[in-house]
Formats: structure tokens, sequence, C-alpha cells
């Protein structure tokens, strides 16, 4: 851990790696990996976990943003990334100048895109989303074929992939998700017939890539579960992933309080009885939720501690009156095994009431990021 920094995430790039292979054993030989690190990697590190993903040979990243994207360039990467999130006007320039593949929803965005490619001599790869039934950004799944007939005549710019995405894979045998393939497989046959020329089609995401295997085209989009988080509330056989993220702090300061004595912002915790309290030097500024106030417990000497009073923005109170000699210094582990003890992240994020999405991408940049393999 880190001398000075109040907490630290340790990665376990070994892990990820694994995770990586778990997804190539589900997908057919010739069936691409675009590994998703957007958001800092789910809050892993963009750069040590793409240059990782890059090591096991997935053939594409996926980020949100160009200015992701541009971090990956300027640290050398020149695999393919793909830019998921339909950029912003201002933003489509660097996306040329860094030679990324970016998804586009509209017309609008494909014209622009090839104007700014035909002004520096170059070609912009670009692949164009269909809203099957996210809601989100794509072309109207009516008039997809109609718009990407037309983009074939955009100077500049090139239709290198077709893509969709699941909002309730993570269901299985869902009629929705079963529609949204056969809507989505209907598209692309109309594609070919009117020969409009792509060279992937992709739309699986993690939940996807468990359970729907008619979904994964030429290339999928594992995110969640390449960092070691199962992506199906009720999992439909043992989960093969290993968990790629431990995070811990130290216990700074112990002290009783006596009975009847309040804890934290709002007085939410009263004490009972005479309480052995720990102060951790972490909160909500670095990720660990507010919401998790009086419901989470952390792990200490290999104990379940449970959280005391309101999660605040630098501290957090637990009850460690139950552990014997609890001495500054300790170690609590937030995330991770301790003992015959584990929290993970779907358990934080159900105290939470939120997802591991939101946990994971949550962890800020107070956390020291230490990476092993």
């Amino acid at each position: 851990m880190s001398e000075i920094s109040p907490s630290h995430a340790v990665i376990d790039l070994n892990a990820y790696a694994w995770n990586l292979q778990v997804v190539r054993q589900r997908i057919p030989e010739d069936c691409g990996i675009m590994a998703v690190v957007k958001a800092n990697a789910y809050g892993h590190g963009i750069l040590p976990i793409a240059q990782r993903a890059v090591k096991e040979g997935v053939a594409m990243l996926g980020v949100a943003t160009v200015d992701e994207a541009v971090t990956l360039r300027q640290a050398g990467m020149r695999t393919p990334i793909l830019v998921l999130v339909q950029p912003s006007e201002e933003a489509l320039g660097a996306a040329v100048e860094h030679g990324l593949r970016v998804m586009i929803s509209t017309v609008a965005a494909a014209e622009r895109l090839g104007n700014i490619a035909h002004k520096v001599n170059k070609v912009a790869p670009v692949h164009c989303k269909v809203d099957s039934g996210m809601g989100r950004q794509g072309f109207d799944v009516d008039e997809a074929v109609r718009d990407l007939l037309y983009l074939r005549r955009v100077s500049n710019i090139d239709i290198e992939g077709v893509a969709t995405h699941f909002p309730t894979a993570d269901i299985p045998k869902d009629p929705y998700t079963l529609n949204q393939i056969k809507t989505f497989k209907q598209v692309l046959r109309q594609l070919d017939k009117q020969g409009v020329p792509y060279e992937l089609a992709h739309a699986a995401n993690s939940a996807a890539i468990i359970n729907y295997e008619e979904s994964f085209f030429s290339m999928v989009r594992p995110g969640l579960m390449t960092y070691g988080v199962w992506p199906t509330a009720t999992p439909t056989e043992p989960p093969q992933v290993k968990p790629v993220l431990r995070w811990e702090t130290r216990v700074v300061m112990v002290k009783d309080l006596e009975p009847g004595s309040s804890v934290g912002y709002g007085r939410t915790y009263t004490t009972s009885d005479r309480m052995r309290a720990a102060l951790l030097p972490v909160g909500y500024a670095d990720g660990y939720k507010h919401s998790l106030s009086n419901r989470a417990d952390v792990l200490i000497r290999g104990k379940r501690c449970p959280v005391r009073g309101s999660v605040c923005m630098d501290q957090v109170v637990v009850d460690v009156t139950h552990v014997d000699g609890v001495v500054p210094g300790d170690v609590a582990t937030l995330i991770g095994t301790d003992g015959t003890e584990t929290i993970t992240v779907e358990e934080l994020a159900s105290h939470a009431q939120s997802i591991p999405y939101d946990i994971l991408a949550g962890i800020g940049p107070r956390v020291h990021r230490e990476y092993i393999e």
C-alpha cells in the first residue's frame, strides 16, 4: 500500500487476462473481442488494463469518449479503438487526427466526420449503431437501411461496422432480447441485399455472451465480466471469472464510545452499549458510497465490522467491539477477502441499492492503484 495514499486498489492483471480467456472460450474462433475499457477501465486504470488486453490479443478497444482514446494513443497504443458514444462535433477532429473508429447514430454526424477527414486527406472508419430497442443512441431500426445506403455516398467515410445493444440480456430467454437479435439480423440481411459493405457486426455485451450465443456475430464487447463480476443476477452456471480488484485502507484511530453516543453527520446511529470504534480514512470522495451508511461491512482481522453512522466525504466509522486487538495500521478490506470472509462488488452494490458498474467506476483518483501479476 502507498505510504501516503489513504487507500489503495490492488488490480490483478493475470485475473483480468483469465477473464478474457473465459470470454474467448465461449465464442467462435473467428469471433473477435473488443475489450471495453471505458470509464478508466471500470475504475481499474485504463492504460494498464488496455495494455494487458492488447497483449492477450483482443481485436479492438472500446472507450466512451475521444479523450479516453487519445490517452491511449498518447501512450503509444496503435490497436484499433472504437469510441462507443457518438462524440460532440468539437471532438470529431481529434477522432480523425488520432485514427479512431467512431460509433455514429446520425447522418449529420457522418457527414461532418467525412468533411473533416476530407480536409486532411484521410478516411474515417465508422460503426453505425442501430437502435433495436435500447432507446438511446442509434439509427431508427426502420430507417437504418435507408440511412446506411446514403452513407455509402459520403466521401471519406468507411462503414467498418454495424452494431446494436441490449438492455436486458442479463435475463435468460428474454423475449425482448430475442426480438432485438431477430430485428438486428433482419437489418444485416437487408444491408447485404442492398450491397452496403461492412466488415464487422457486433452486439453482445457481457450478459449476452453468457445468455445469447446467437448474438455473437463477428465481434463481442465484454466489459463487466472481464473485471471479475458475473453479469447475470441469477447465474445459470457457476461463475468462471476471477475478481480483478481488491480495495483496502488502514485503520488510523481507535476509540471507545460510551452508550448513547451518536456517530457522524445527522446522528443516524446511536450506540446502545459501549462501542469500540475504528476510523477509516476513506469516504464518498473516494467512491465509497454515502448510501452505504449503516448498511455495509468492512473486514478487519478476518471479521466483518459494520459501518456505523453516515459515510462522510473522507471518513468512515466502523464497529470493532467484537474484534480483539484492533490498532491503528490494521488493514481494512472494503472489497476482497480476509480470512474466510469476502466482500464482493455485488454485495456493496446491493447495500448501496445500486449496480456493480457504479461501485467499480466510482472508485476515485485518490485511491492509489497497484498492479500485480
